[in-house]
This record gives structure tokens, sequence and C-alpha cells, in this order.
């Protein structure tokens, strides 16, 4: 079987992994100059236990992403080896809870409270763990209260560090004999070509590729304008973002030698921070800062410039979490020029308003996953980084047809 793969973030690459392990012929379209240099990058690497979805009062959000995460590290150590992947993780998050926060503290209090019973009871049932955690290695810290800040919530999630994923998978992707890559190639659209498929690239003349016996659309912010161009427009409205972030480099000495708390601001629009200590790290995002751009529409076939005062973007994102963690205080006023980037790449979920809106479809990530809009055509929705190998493995089970 001949596959086509759009898009080389971590889905279309384990989407391909797996196929070509098991003797099949793979060929991933990537628009960029080489694998997961995108939104598989451009994020925190938080692995979702669904903390963060307490405004879907259905709990199916937490449901899915924690049933996501107890296979993340499964699926992939598939590619890489347990220890590496032990030195790919970051210490656990810290949640903070504003006063200002748009769902009540009991009732974020007690959405955590039904995460933990349910990670408790899919781990007994499973014998999974989360990341392959133990309880030892995973103990959950006690709520502190702050009068200035509100409620601090320990947590077991946890993220994993993006670039060293990335780097394992794009090895493995590019050594595997089965698995051609073709780097800097657009897709436009797929056309069928007698009970198979044709890839059609953008360009000036629209050239094609294949036939493919099947065809996985695996790209990201493009996907939805593919399948549309292809004849299977969606119907439901989806709001696109664009999020940026700050990563800092020697962090570290930024605080003395003890860089802060992993954190997450719940619920409103706050932000995240993570330490790396693979590379001396430090993410952070403001949502009010970072987010730069929303529409109902499409993402946009151009890049958006984030770089015009970036400086100044970097110490307004700073400034903005040390309201919610004092600690990042002192790097809102560092010397310039700053050791530091912005980076970022577009969100796309289903839905009709922005996250500060409490009843927003935003809230709610369960309808994630791959679905067949034709014979031998599918098209994954991610829905979140930390979904992908899940959505992967998922995919390649109902191409193939195994129960």
């Amino acid at each position: 079987m001949m596959t086509a793969v759009i898009g080389g973030g971590l889905t279309g690459c384990l989407v391909a992994l797996d196929l070509a392990e098991r003797g099949h012929s793979v060929v991933i379209f990537e628009k960029e100059t080489g694998l997961m240099q995108r939104a598989s990058l451009a994020n925190e690497g938080k692995i979702h236990l669904g903390y963060v979805y307490s405004a879907d009062a259905s709990f199916r959000t937490a449901k899915t992403l924690i049933d996501d995460a107890l296979l993340f590290r499964p699926l992939l150590e598939k590619w890489m080896a347990a220890a590496e992947f032990d030195a790919y993780l970051t210490d656990p998050f810290h949640y903070i809870v504003p006063e200002n926060t748009s769902i009540s503290h009991d009732r974020i209090l007690d959405h955590f409270q039904r995460v933990e019973a349910y990670r408790c009871d899919q781990e007994n049932r499973s014998s999974l763990t989360y990341l392959g955690l133990t309880q030892k290695d995973d103990t959950c810290a006690a709520t502190e209260r702050s009068a200035e800040h509100g409620v601090r919530i320990g947590s077991h999630e946890r993220a994993v560090w993006p670039i060293g994923i990335a780097r394992t998978i794009s090895a493995r992707v590019n050594s595997h004999p089965f698995i051609e890559v073709r780097a800097q190639t657009t897709v436009c659209s797929i056309e069928p070509a007698i009970e198979k498929w044709r890839i059609v690239l953008a360009g000036q003349h629209q050239r094609q590729e294949g036939p493919f016996d099947t065809v996985v659309n695996a790209s990201w912010a493009d996907r939805r304008n593919i399948d549309r161009k292809s004849g299977f427009a969606s119907h439901e409205t989806w709001f696109t973002r664009f999020k940026f972030g700050v990563l800092l480099g020697n962090a570290a000495e930024r605080f003395g030698g003890h860089p802060p708390l992993n954190g997450t601001g719940t619920s409103g629009p706050y932000g995240d921070s993570v330490y790396y200590p693979q590379d001396d790290s430090l993410y952070c995002s403001w949502y009010p800062v970072g987010m730069c751009y929303t529409s109902r529409n499409d993402a946009p076939d151009f890049r958006l410039e984030i770089e015009n005062d970036a400086e100044q973007l970097m110490r307004d994102t700073w400034a903005g979490y040390a309201g919610i963690d004092p600690d990042y205080r002192p790097l809102a006023a560092l010397n310039s020029p700053l050791r530091s980037r912005l980076i970022g790449d577009f969100i796309v979920a289903k839905g009709h308003t922005d996250i500060v809106d409490a009843s927003s479809q935003l809230h709610e990530r369960y309808t994630h996953g791959p679905r067949e809009l034709a014979p031998g055509y599918w098209s994954i929705d991610t829905g979140k980084y930390s979904s992908a190998p899940r959505c992967a493995a998922q995919c390649v089970a109902a191409i193939l047809g195994d129960a």
C-alpha cells in the first residue's frame, strides 16, 4: 500500500512510522524545510490531564484527555528508549487560580478532585500510569492560599521537552527506508484517481503526485482548508487563533539558580510557564499579549509577523504573567538584548467565541480524532499536542482494519 501523509508534525510522523514499520510505503508532504518545525515544536509540551477544562460541565474533555495522556508514553516509546523519554520530562505544574477567574474556586477544586479520581480509576483499569510515573514519583502538592494571588494548587500534570521529542521522532522518520519526506512542498488539495488519490501541489502549474492508495491529512493549520478544496467542507464553526510564547535561554541564572515552579493560570485568559532543564530554557505565555490573531475563518496562508517589537512583546508577556506569579517580575526589567525568542503557531478548534467566554465551545476538547471523509481519504483533528500519539494510532488501526 502506498500512503501519502500531509503534514510532518507529530501526528503525521507517527502515522508514517506506524505504517512504514508494517511494510507500507509512505510519502510525507511537508511545507516547511523539515519535520516538526511548527505547532509540534511551538508549544509548552504539556501532557494534559484536563485540569484546565473545568468549564466543561460534562467532564467529557477531561476524560478524553486523560485517556490520551495515559497512551502518550507507551506509543512514543515504540520509537525511543525509556531512558530518553525520562530525560525529556519536566517537573509537575502548579495551577494558579486568580481572584478574577471565570469559574468559581469551589467548582475548580471539585473539578480537580474529579480529574484525580478518574485518572486513578483509568490507571487501575488499564495497568498504565501517567507518563510511566509511580505515585512515589508524582506526589500532588498541598493547596496554598494567598490573599494577593488567589489559590495555588499542586497537580500531577507534567510537560515533555518538545524540542527533544521533535529531534528524536524526526530522526526516526528520516532514517526509515520506507518513508520519503518531501520538504518545502505545499499541498493544495486531493483529487480522486480511479479508486486511488492524487496529491495536487500548490504552485503555478499545480502539478500532481501519485496515485496513492490512501491519503492522511495530518496537517494542522491547513487541514480544513485542504479538506474544503478537496470537496469535503466542514459545516461546523471553527475558531482560529495564533498564540505565541517567550522562550528564555540561560534561564536558571536569571533566578539565582532556582527557576520558578511550572505553572498554569486557570480558568480564563491567563497563561503557562514551564522550565526545561534539558537546555536551561523557560517557556512563558500570557494570553492577552500572546493571542495576536483570532478569526472564524481558516488559518491564513501567510506567516504572521510577530518579530516586530519582539522585545516589547516579551517584556509584556513576563509582566502579564507576573500578575499571577510574582517570581516573574525581574524578567520584565532584564537588560537588552534579551536572550529569548518568540515561538508560536495557530490553534484551531470548534467554537464561536474566545476562551474569555466561559460558555465557549473552546472549553470542550473531546471530539478530536481521525475521520474517513471518503474511502481512503482520512483527516485527523489532533485536538491537543498530547493527543497526537493516540489520534495517529487510531488512524492507522482504522486504515489497516485492526481491532
